[in-house]
């Protein structure tokens, strides 16, 4: 019977941590959809596709800002499952960046890309 009662308390904790990962998952994503939309950008979530999924990529936003004809800033955030897989993705897109005279931040698992202003709000 103790047995019973034990595995009964480890499901329910581990089904109680499984729901604070995937909220606190949400709220990282929700953190900078409220910045950016705070500082003027039009954001969106992005739907992932399978093979985005598969290089590592857990959510993705990216929000624009148009002040002008000549004067729009950019910036996309991506969560990736680790910080190898961010460095990788980044290495990716650094030359093709600044040809585009756009930035390319890591943070951790975080990459952030776009205009300098772009990646100033989204920090």
């Amino acid at each position: 019977m103790s047995k019973r009662i034990i595995s009964i308390v480890a499901i329910i904790a581990l089904v109680a941590v499984l729901g604070v990962c995937l909220v606190a998952c949400g709220a990282k994503a929700d953190t900078f959809v409220k910045r950016l939309e705070k500082a003027g950008y039009t954001v969106e979530s992005v739907e992932l596709s399978s093979e985005e999924k598969d290089t590592g990529m857990v959510w993705a936003v990216v929000g624009q800002k148009v002040e002008s004809i000549t004067n729009i800033d950019m910036v996309t955030v991506i969560k990736f499952k680790t910080a190898d897989d961010a460095a990788k993705a980044a290495s990716q897109l650094e030359n093709g960046a600044a040809i585009m005279g756009y930035e390319v931040v890591v943070d951790g698992t975080l990459l952030i890309y776009g205009t300098e202003q772009g990646v100033k709000d989204a920090k």
